[in-house]
Formats: C-alpha cells, sequence, structure tokens
C-alpha cells in the first residue's frame, strides 16, 4: 500500500464555500415562525384581535394534540355529563369555535365560512335543547 495516499470523501458531500455560514439550523432556532404582533386597535374587531394576541400565543405555543386533546374532552364531557353540568360545557365549546371562526374570518373562503358557521349553529342548537330538556 502506498503512504501517500489521500483519504476519500463521501460522494455526496461539496466542500463549502469561503465564508459560507453553516446549513445547519441555529440552536435556539424553532421550526415554527413566531407570531406576526399585535393588530391595530382602531375597529372594534382590532381590538378584540388585540385581548386575543396573547392568548393565541399562548395557544401556538402549546403542543398541537393538548388542544385538540382538552377541546375533545370538554365537548365529551357535555355530551355525556347530566342535564345541569352538560349544557354549560358544550356552549364553552361553542363559544371557543365562535372566537376561533371570528379571527379566522377575513381568511377563509365563503365556503369554508358556512360549513363552519353551521358547525358552530349546530352545536348551538344541541346546547339550547340540551338545556331546555328536549333532548337527555
Amino acid at each position: 500500500m502506498p503512504q501517500n495516499r489521500q483519504p476519500r470523501r463521501t460522494p455526496n458531500r461539496r466542500p463549502a464555500a469561503p465564508g459560507a455560514g453553516s446549513r445547519s439550523p441555529r440552536p435556539g432556532a424553532g421550526r415554527r415562525p413566531g407570531p406576526a404582533g399585535p393588530p391595530q386597535k382602531a375597529t372594534l374587531r382590532g381590538r378584540i384581535e388585540a385581548v386575543s394576541y396573547p392568548i393565541l400565543v399562548r395557544l401556538t405555543a402549546a403542543p398541537k394534540w393538548a388542544l385538540g386533546l382538552v377541546t375533545g374532552g370538554i365537548l365529551l364531557g357535555g355530551l355525556l355529563a347530566p342535564s345541569p353540568v352538560g349544557p354549560p360545557l358544550l356552549g364553552l365549546v361553542v363559544l371557543f369555535l365562535a372566537w376561533l371562526l371570528m379571527l379566522a374570518w377575513p381568511r377563509l373562503t365563503p365556503g369554508s365560512r358556512l360549513l363552519r358557521t353551521l358547525v358552530i349553529l349546530g352545536l348551538a342548537a344541541l346546547v339550547v335543547s340540551r338545556a331546555t330538556g328536549w333532548l337527555p
């Protein structure tokens, strides 16, 4: 074996250009982009968005599965709980979904708006029927 043999390079790696930074992610960088910032407060919608901003920041920082699990648990509890407890739990879910719909309204297509509104109205009808005793 010859003594002046050079080490082999892996075929898929090229040397970095001089002055180029590393392509690896920064240690503190997250996968999701940060929130855009609080909106303007000129209108009623702007004020609602400004009040909602800190809550939305916390919700986006939480694991994605946690929000679905908590909302599903409250929904299931509202459906299975007896009459004095069930309707308020279902009402919480209706209010939460209506709040999210109101915040997302400008970015939704008309078909998406209609479908989400129908889901919220159907759930609100279920709350009213459970509260009045039409459904056990």
